[in-house]
């Protein structure tokens, strides 16, 4: 039986093997350091790399477009490129800087769309009707057709087109230009 030799009363016993509390010490603070390291490069805004199979959270500029097929579909258009963000909700700079951002060329289908539609956009959208009355709604009212808006999402990048799994909406302006 191996002991500590700082706390030779101290060993345990984990399955076959002896593990001192040494060792267990010394993982808790390599796992706090390199949490720690972490966390400081999180709150900086630097984000770890992404995984190839990891779906990033980005912000985009654009237009807001509804399609009607055989569903209603909600659109970004004349959208900038995606920007790599974390998530969460804007501050007053990311959204002061989306107002002067010129359109682009991308365009992006926006799902998880009810929250941010209007009261009534969200009893019409899909069955909410069904479970949802008046007095229940809970929605932003900020995604509206003609609409210039940021928006923080998951981007969704399959080979039939990119979309956008939203988790956030600002309205930068009730027109597009």
């Amino acid at each position: 039986m191996r002991t500590d030799p700082f706390f030779p009363a101290r060993a345990t016993k984990t399955g076959n093997k002896m593990m001192s509390w040494t060792h267990i010490t010394t993982g808790i603070v390599f796992m706090t350091v390199g949490l720690s390291n972490i966390a400081e490069s999180n709150q900086r805004g630097n984000s770890p790399p992404a995984s190839e199979n990891e779906i990033e959270v980005v912000e985009v500029v654009g237009c807001v477009e509804q399609r009607v097929s055989n569903e209603a579909s909600w659109w970004l258009i004349r959208a900038t490129e995606p920007n790599v963000t974390r998530a969460g909700v804007f501050n007053e700079v990311q959204i002061e800087d989306a107002r002067e951002t010129q359109s682009g060329e991308n365009e992006f289908q926006l799902i998880g769309v009810a929250d941010f539609l209007t009261a009534e956009g969200l009893l019409r959208y899909g069955e909410r009707a069904a479970f949802t009355t008046p007095e229940q709604i809970n929605a932003t009212g900020e995604l509206r057709e003609g609409r210039t808006v940021l928006v923080k999402g998951l981007l969704i990048e399959p080979d039939e087109g990119s979309r956008i799994n939203l988790l956030a909406v600002v309205g930068l302006s009730d027109t597009c230009s």
